[in-house]
């Protein structure tokens, strides 16, 4: 459900007024994100699994470990609570803006504005080498059609900023663009929030500093967090996705991570071959 934040009308923002240059703008990109969506239901099946789209999150796992990725598909489980309480806090914050159509966030995202406007749940969708793309970005902040910033939020056991979430927000970063909004000054900033966060008022509220990237870390009775921004780096994140979808068109098998201590935790170690937990189980 794409939701915005409430903003002032033109005239509080003191910002330039060309409404043919916004519609037209407007037309485009949503011609763009609707051409994409047609493809996919009008193309037969390229990709493994019988798979018309890819969803930027599952490209953004395979860079945990796409071996896991491939058994989520192939042997999926039930979602873990720890799953559940993420879902809850994103939830909690998208919460916080007034709904919309994605027709109507469009519409707003290439209004002029003196301040940026932050839709959440930012529906997007693009083609890249004969494949759509989709996702929901978390937070996105527009002006005049621009990106100023991408806002991705985890809730997690572990306050780290890793490789997928990066990369996540990276892709976010790169089909804004591909659907025809300007990024070429675009940052991301990524937040990891406790698992226990999901809970919090001042979260709800949209009271918690981390949310409006006003600290860099936060600790507070209910849980903690991290917060960082980051250049939108365009060519990294293209060959980026160009190494995931390898795994999807078959040009190779899936590569699972090297990292033992994400094979402990991995609940696929005891069917998968190349988990070194696995190993020491059966040595056991």
């Amino acid at each position: 459900m794409t939701r915005t934040r409430a903003a002032g009308n033109r005239n509080d923002m003191d910002a330039p007024f060309d409404a043919e240059r916004e519609g037209v703008l407007a037309r485009q990109i949503l011609e763009r994100y609707r051409e994409a969506v047609r493809a996919s239901r009008e193309n037969e099946p390229v990709l493994r699994y019988g798979r018309r789209t890819l969803a930027v999150s599952t490209l953004a796992q395979q860079f945990y470990c796409e071996k896991a990725v491939q058994f989520s598909i192939e042997r999926p489980f039930a979602p873990t609570a720890e799953m559940q309480s993420g879902t809850a806090g994103h939830e909690a914050v998208a919460a916080l803006g007034i709904q919309m159509t994605p027709e109507e966030a469009v519409a707003a995202a290439v209004v002029e504005r003196v301040r940026p406007l932050c839709v959440y749940e930012f529906r997007i969708g693009w083609r890249h080498s004969g494949v759509t793309i989709t996702g929901f970005v978390d937070e996105a902040w527009f002006s005049g059609g621009s990106v100023a910033l991408v806002a991705e939020r985890k809730f997690s056991g572990s306050l780290g900023i890793y490789m997928p979430y990066r990369v996540q927000a990276g892709l976010y970063c790169l089909g804004l663009g591909e659907m025809g909004f300007a990024t070429d000054s675009t940052h991301y900033r990524v937040s990891v929030f406790k698992r226990e966060c999901h809970r919090c008022e001042r979260l709800a509220a949209g009271d918690c500093l981390l949310l409006s990237g006003e600290a860099g870390q936060q600790e507070c009775p209910q849980g903690a967090g991290i917060s960082q921004v980051f250049p939108f780096e365009r060519e990294q994140t293209a060959r980026n996705l160009d190494w995931a979808m390898e795994f999807w068109t078959g040009e190779r098998e899936a590569e699972p991570t090297t990292s033992p201590g994400k094979c402990r935790s991995c609940r696929y170690r005891r069917v998968c071959d190349s988990s070194p937990a696995r190993a020491n189980d059966v040595a056991l």
